[in-house]
């Protein structure tokens, strides 16, 4: 098909599919003639693929981009490639990166995942993204420490357990798009059951006769 053919089908504007090529998120086509180029089926599946992860996936072009950098690496045994995508997934690190009040942070959030009994590689962004996180809260409050996290890590561990026994996809791809779907999810449904939360506070309070 044309590139007019490949945005027509696809429902991506041309002006976005030329830019994902100049950017080498989509592989270009393969010349015919002069100015003119083929696409397939496989140039359509990239582009589903990309708009998943940056559409409702709300992921930067910065992260797309790790995550199909993760995905073609045919080098890659399953296991790794899977892992590269989770590692892919992270948002970029903050500039105050070094920040020296991070390094105590750090030590609480390895003794953390030691204790979970977590296999977790030293290099995993995930371990100086919680460290970030647990370092903005001490600034707000200073008796936080890493145990605030325990029920997260708890819930975090029966979910994984629960994907895992049953996940049917058996690919890096399938695995990339549940995790970057399944967290927007989780993201709205926890939103919700705080909006309940509150709905059901206000109304109990309102009930409550006045100095009771």
């Amino acid at each position: 098909m044309r590139i007019s053919d490949l945005a027509r089908i696809s429902g991506v504007p041309l002006p976005t599919i030329k830019f994902y090529i100049r950017e080498r998120l989509l592989p270009p086509g393969r010349p015919t003639a002069r100015n003119q180029a083929e696409y397939g089926e496989e140039h359509l599946a990239r582009l589903q693929l990309i708009r998943v992860l940056a559409g409702i996936g709300r992921l930067s072009l910065s992260s797309v981009r790790r995550v199909l950098a993760a995905l073609d690496d045919k080098g890659l045994a399953l296991g790794a490639q899977c892992r590269a995508t989770i590692w892919a997934l992270f948002p970029d690190q903050p500039e105050e990166d070094d920040a020296p009040d991070v390094g105590p942070a750090r030590v609480q959030v390895d003794a953390f995942i030691d204790r979970l009994g977590w296999e977790v590689d030293v290099a995993s962004p995930g371990r100086d993204t919680l460290a970030h996180v647990l370092t903005a809260l001490q600034r707000l409050d200073a008796d936080c420490d890493i145990d605030v996290f325990s029920e997260h890590a708890e819930s975090a561990q029966r979910i994984v357990t629960h994907e895992f026994q049953h996940e049917s996809a058996h690919s890096a791809t399938a695995m990339a798009v549940w995790n970057v779907l399944s967290e927007v999810a989780f993201e709205a449904m926890r939103r919700m059951a705080q909006e309940s939360h509150l709905a059901r506070c206000c109304a109990t309070s309102a009930e409550r006769p006045a100095g009771a």
